[in-house]
């Protein structure tokens, strides 16, 4: 089973992240991950709605484009 998870309110790339504003709160990415679980227990990928446009992104034609949309974010437009 894997867990494609969004960017999400932790600390793992540090403290600043845990309040990160566009990042998806911590107990909304469990609460949607365990909706998931239960629903669909023989999942093989857990994908909640945020981590969509990025997994798709290679389905859609747009890989290039959507990944550097989300590194000019994560990096702050630099």
């Amino acid at each position: 089973m894997e867990l494609a998870p969004p960017w999400v309110q932790t600390e793992l790339m540090g403290a600043a992240q845990a309040t990160e504003p566009r990042a998806m709160p911590l107990k909304e990415f469990i609460v949607e991950v365990m909706a998931i679980l239960k629903s669909i227990p023989d999942a093989k990928e857990i994908c909640v709605e945020r981590v969509n446009f990025l997994r798709n992104a290679e389905a859609r034609g747009d890989y290039e484009a959507t990944f550097k949309q989300f590194n000019d974010t994560m990096s702050g437009g630099h």
